[in-house]
């Protein structure tokens, strides 16, 4: 696979959300195809997580346009 989007979270933002609200776009901004996606999450001194994740993608409608 390849890294698709790294995202760092701090406790020190403005929103001290518990969330990260992810637009399913890559680093350029281009939408993620559908498929299987691993997602690995370092919380440091709380551990480490592994998600896998399934995401079924709508095709871009581009007479809408």
């Amino acid at each position: 696979g390849s890294l698709v989007r790294r995202v760092k979270k701090d406790e020190t933002d403005d929103t001290h959300s518990l969330y990260y609200d992810w637009d399913l776009k890559n680093l350029a901004g281009i939408p993620v195809a559908s498929g299987l996606y691993i997602i690995h999450i370092n919380g440091y001194e709380l551990g480490t997580k592994t998600l896998k994740w399934f995401g079924i993608m709508r095709p871009i409608d581009l007479d809408t346009f």
